[in-house]
């Protein structure tokens, strides 16, 4: 089992500082490698043909084995066998690298140490009073938000007390509210990105929410959520009605497209004049609360069509339907940020939520290691090389200009490790210069918290471009993604960003095999690096900038077979498609990074002589996705394929789209692991 096996590794790890220099590559690399080999055999479901369904094949019995490690002993107790109770079985491999994550950051902030600095000291305290005021909650109870926070001046909740006033209920006010504490797209969208032709300076973005932001919660999620803040049943249903019609009506407003203008850039005293019934000016003065506003500043809108509907859809409403609209949002966000039960696990989790950069430095501070990070660059700098080889074969046919333009993208898209580099301490310091916060007071921290993350935000604004690096990733730090540890590709950035929390086992160990490290972490770089050659990403240029060639390349007809191809294998939306393209070429990125140069090996890996070295490499990439998902039964048809996880369908459509795998694996042209069409574009 994956555990006892980390346990070992850990022995082992000991024992190793004794043992001499020269037999300790070897030795490391051979225990590490036997436990690599024992995981990948116990999850695998060899009763299920590769050629039917690969996922099964290769995950079949990892839920299994998360069960059994989860599960206590004859007689013992579940603590005895879980210290870190009240976790649950991981979805996913990185559901377990974050449950990993989770117990190191909890037993760093339970130690009482000296930290080695007193920046160090300052942040570690912050974090701790949070950690503490949140497992003193009994119970979790988030109506208490709404009494601690207002929806605007002279009025409180509908649901939650007697204070309701409607003729005081200023829906503007109370989104600028909501806003300054981190909700967003709700009726508006409002962020604070690099500029789209100058991504070193940032702009305020003024948009409609996006399609997923409008999808109606449904009748009896709003009951649900009514019922929990204690509203009566009668009044509950009553209410969810109301809401879901409403909501009903807003989604409709996605189909209005924008005008011929598109976006417009416009300063904030004109958008005033231009749109006064958006009020834009009040809804800012909610946000920022800490300056004058500057009406001469600049911002960008769009679907300006969508915003005069929504103020025409407002004015017909009843106040208390709108406002019990926005209060569920407001909930449904917060039950996000917050703890999903209380203990220990989860109040980890709700922390690198609330914390996203001290909780990002302290990640590394506790798993970043030179030799690791060295491996992990020399790999990147491989799958790199291997794409210029691919766009210099020029499969589309692009003109030289086009093609220089992709060279130079690709020359300029870079590797970092962990959401800090090393002469960004400063900032982290001043970030969290002004934070104090209480080890008794869960919900106020919270608050406290959220609105700190939207005011930083909103000072990049006003940080002149000089002052900016191109690695300055902290506009992201308000929806942050570094609460996980997936890694994920910025675009303006041009940067493929890993955290620290990801490499470590089972994913990452600098002593497991070549073939291991490109068939799971070269992958995962693969396919962020992709990302920037995606539909979406050649939006933006070398510099970040959204000039890109996506048009021109567009235009190409042996492009646009490719991007048809895509299209037609069972899914919508630029979205989906980014991410299908992504794993394509992913997959050959990594293989052909591993096997274009080694064509001639054919020889068996020791530890796992059954299998191939090509069968190995593909057994590994499928194992980065095993997860918590239902089984498909031999006699599923590819169409069905859409009702089960997304992790069984990257495998089966990556696969099925490769050729290598089929032959590897004898797959005759009638078996469910090989589609009608194979796609590619580079």
């Amino acid at each position: 089992m994956l555990k006892l096996s980390l346990v070992a590794l850990f022995i082992f790890s000991l024992a190793w500082r004794s043992t001499p220099t020269a037999c300790r590559q070897t030795n490391a690399s051979q225990n590490v490698q036997q436990i690599i080999a024992k995981q990948l055999q116990s999850y695998m479901d060899l009763k299920t043909h590769p050629c039917d369904n690969f996922y099964q094949y290769a995950c079949g019995n990892w839920q299994i084995q998360q069960q059994e490690q989860h599960s206590p002993r004859d007689g013992q107790r579940v603590m005895d066998r879980a210290p870190f109770h009240g976790q649950l079985i991981p979805s996913d491999t990185l559901g377990l690298i974050d449950q990993s994550v989770n117990r190191k950051l909890e037993s760093v902030l339970r130690r009482r140490n000296k930290s080695s600095s007193e920046i160090d000291s300052t942040i570690l305290e912050q974090m701790r009073r949070y950690y503490r005021s949140c497992k003193r909650l009994r119970p979790y109870n988030i109506k208490k938000f709404l009494l601690i926070l207002s929806p605007s001046n002279g009025t409180q909740w509908p649901s939650a007390g007697r204070g309701w006033r409607p003729e005081r209920f200023d829906w503007i006010l109370t989104l600028g509210r909501l806003r300054l504490h981190g909700l967003n797209g709700v009726l508006v969208r409002e962020d604070v990105l690099p500029r789209w032709d100058d991504s070193r300076t940032y702009c305020i973005y003024v948009n409609k929410p996006s399609r997923q932001e409008t999808l109606p919660m449904g009748e009896g999620a709003v009951i649900e959520l009514l019922l929990d803040i204690g509203q009566t049943k009668r009044t509950a249903n009553a209410l969810g009605r109301l809401v879901n019609d409403f909501e009903q009506k807003l989604h409709r407003l996605q189909e209005l497209e924008d005008d011929e203008l598109g976006a417009r850039e416009m300063q904030l005293g004109y958008l005033e004049t231009y749109l006064p019934q958006l009020r834009w000016l009040s809804f800012m003065r909610q946000v920022r609360t800490d300056i004058e506003l500057d009406l001469h500043s600049t911002l960008i809108i769009e679907n300006i069509p969508y915003l005069r509907a929504l103020s025409d859809l407002m004015n017909s409403e009843e106040p208390e339907t709108v406002c019990s609209y926005i209060m569920l949002k407001w909930l449904t966000f917060l039950k996000e940020q917050g703890p999903a039960h209380i203990s220990r696990s989860e109040c980890v989790a709700s922390l690198r939520r609330a914390m996203p950069l001290a909780s990002s430095w302290l990640v590394g501070q506790q798993f970043s290691h030179p030799d690791s990070e060295s491996d992990v660059r020399s790999l990147f700098q491989r799958l790199k090389a291997r794409f210029t080889q691919i766009l210099a074969e020029n499969r589309l046919r692009l003109s030289s200009p086009l093609l220089l333009i992709l060279h130079q993208k690709l020359r300029a898209v870079h590797l970092q490790l962990g959401f800090f580099q090393p002469d960004e301490a400063e900032n982290l310091q001043q970030y969290h210069v002004n934070i104090d916060l209480s080890g008794h007071s869960f919900y106020g921290n919270q608050l406290f918290l959220l609105r700190k993350r939207v005011e930083a935000n909103h000072n990049l604004v006003f940080m002149n471009s000089t002052n900016s690096s191109n690695s300055d990733v902290s506009y992201l730090a308000e929806n942050w993604q570094a609460s996980n540890s997936s890694p994920l590709y910025v675009r303006p950035r041009n940067l493929v960003l890993v955290p620290h929390g990801l490499l470590q086992m089972p994913i990452w160990h600098r002593n497991i095999s070549d073939l291991q490290q490109h068939a799971v972490i070269g992958f995962a770089l693969a396919h962020e690096l992709a990302h920037g050659f995606d539909i979406t990403g050649m939006d933006y240029d070398a510099l970040g900038n959204i000039m890109g060639p996506i048009e021109e390349i567009g235009a190409n007809k042996h492009f646009r077979q490719g991007f048809n191809c895509l299209q037609q294998q069972m899914g919508t939306g630029p979205n989906w498609i980014d991410e299908k393209l992504a794993d394509f070429v992913a997959l050959r990125l990594s293989y052909e990074s591993f096997f274009g140069l080694r064509a001639d090996i054919k020889g068996r890996d020791p530890l796992m002589p059954q299998f191939s070295q090509r069968q190995l490499f593909f057994i590994s990439f499928a194992q980065f996705f095993c997860g918590k998902t239902p089984l498909l039964s031999q006699g599923s048809q590819s169409e069905t394929h859409l009702k089960h996880a997304v992790n069984e369908l990257r495998v089966i459509q990556t696969l099925g789209n490769f050729q290598e795998f089929s032959t590897e694996f004898g797959c005759d042209k009638k078996s469910k692991m090989q589609t009608s069409h194979r796609c590619r574009l580079w």
